[in-house]
């Protein structure tokens, strides 16, 4: 068999094609309607072809003659559609959906995925629908699979199911694939191949309260590998350039070797670092992170300093929170761009850089990231991490290469 091929739609920055491309597969085109971040596949994928559309205005007939390809070219699609109402919307919400004009009903049981605000993940099946590769891989949040039971997991598993396809929905920790961060997503892997089994990547690392309790795994004993900690992953960057309004990159030099196998592999390919500019922070930010503590939330904080800033700690519990070097990270989120307190430096009075928190979401240093600084946080925080999607499209090599 020669290189598989896919096509990954909602793309941008190239998370989840950066784990195919590390599991053997090869690009052919990519889709996303942000051009800023697409600006930054462009630059990681240059044999790709990368398109600035909106899915819902792009024909799969002429998204192929655009990637100049025929539709058996295609092995795999992959995307990861936002799902923005499954997880609000109720009876009374469709209700006045309804009332508005918004939906029309055509039963008195409506789909909770059929909830307007999900047209994407309709767009993700039509393409599916019309290109009929062998496998799709579509992610999403994993709270799809507690809410209402699983009713919304059921739904989309039926649609797939209508088009031709058999498949199946997981939740997996990034932390578990070596990545150092705690991060679940939901991965639905489906395939039209009649003697395709659907393989699931097996965990490689234990989660870090696992780790604490069973100390044979820091020796080999468990099988298991302890989970990849923060230090692990952005001790051995230098210090990072000062930040000024306009800066979004200045390549820097290595200043210390790597003393961790993950920092090994993060350098591979780069000789020298990107994207690793601090945030402008004011000396009251300053002093307040030189007293924290790592692990230490705002809650935490001595009444007097909250004072200072004036939040509700009703609502900004978590406001600030010092990241612990010696676990992994939690999640990094989409609105990293905004909310960098919640991700302060665990050794330095700072919040993270865009080469840190791409670290965090196991981007290797050659993955250079492109737009503005609060583009790049923002980019980081919406990406599939990689290592996470190497595991999952290993899995899916070895299906397909199995059923031929």
């Amino acid at each position: 068999m020669g290189k598989l091929t896919f096509i990954d739609l909602f793309a941008a920055p190239g998370g989840l094609s950066l784990g195919f491309e590390m599991a053997g597969f090869r690009c052919l085109a990519a889709v996303d309607i942000d051009e800023r971040a697409m600006l930054t596949f462009r630059h990681n994928f240059p044999e790709a072809t990368a398109i600035v559309e909106d899915v819902t205005r792009l024909t799969s007939e002429d998204l192929l003659k655009r990637a100049g390809v025929k539709a058996s070219d295609v092995d795999v699609i992959i995307g990861g559609p936002p799902c923005q109402g499954f997880s609000t919307v109720g009876r009374v919400k469709i209700a006045s959906l309804v009332r508005e004009g918004i939906w029309s009903l055509s039963n008195s049981h409506p789909r909770f995925i059929d909830d307007p605000r999900n047209v994407l993940y309709r767009e993700f099946v039509r393409v599916v629908a019309e290109i009929k590769p062998k496998a799709f891989v579509m992610e999403n949040v994993p709270g799809m699979m507690s809410y209402r039971n699983g009713e919304i997991v059921k739904q989309i598993l039926e649609d797939f199911s209508r088009i031709g396809y058999r498949a199946e929905a997981r939740v997996l920790n990034a932390v578990w694939f070596g990545v150092p961060q705690m991060r679940k997503r939901i991965f639905f892997v489906g395939t039209r191949l009649r003697d395709a089994e659907i393989l699931w990547p097996q965990p490689e690392c234990m989660e870090p309260e696992e780790a604490v309790v069973k100390l044979d795994a820091f020796f080999g004993g468990s099988g298991m590998k302890r989970p990849v900690t923060v230090w692990e992953a952005i001790g051995d960057l230098p210090e990072p350039v000062q930040g000024r309004p306009g800066l979004s990159d200045w390549p820097i030099e290595y200043d210390k070797p790597p003393f961790s196998d993950y920092q090994k592999w993060a350098r591979e390919g780069s000789d020298r670092v990107h994207n690793h500019i601090t945030r402008q922070h004011n000396e009251r930010d300053i002093r307040v992170f030189s007293i924290m503590r790592e692990g230490m939330w705002w809650k935490d904080l001595p009444e007097e300093i909250r004072r200072l800033y004036g939040y509700r700690d009703d609502i900004f519990h978590d406001k600030m929170k010092r990241l612990r070097s010696d676990r992994p990270s939690w999640t990094v989120v989409a609105h990293l761009y905004k909310d960098g307190y919640m991700y302060i430096h665990p050794k330095q009075p700072r919040t993270i850089t865009v080469r840190e928190a791409a670290r965090l979401q196991s981007f290797p240093d050659k993955f250079i990231f492109r737009g503005s600084r609060t583009d790049q946080f923002k980019q980081v925080g919406n990406a599939v991490p990689p290592l996470l999607a190497r595991a999952v499209a290993g899995c899916v090599r070895r299906m397909l290469e199995a059923s031929e």
